[in-house]
């Protein structure tokens, strides 16, 4: 019943920057997706030349998400 709720509170941040913890990880970037089990989003790695990675979370997973007021 959580991640129904938290799919429907996701939809509306797709392409906003998010943190995301899940378990003893936090994973900050922007939201690309999300669906009723996953979200995905795209992470900057700490590299030079600041490549990214999608990053996969079990919305079952998440701790919390911190998102920036606007």
């Amino acid at each position: 019943m959580f991640e129904n709720y938290l799919y429907n509170q996701l939809r509306r941040l797709v392409n906003q920057d998010v943190t995301v913890a899940v378990a003893e990880e936090l994973y900050s970037g922007r939201l690309l997706s999300v669906n009723n089990s996953v979200l995905r989003l795209s992470e900057s790695t700490d590299n030079y030349e600041r490549e990214f990675r999608n990053v996969v979370v079990l919305l079952s997973e998440v701790s919390f998400i911190q998102v920036d007021a606007n």
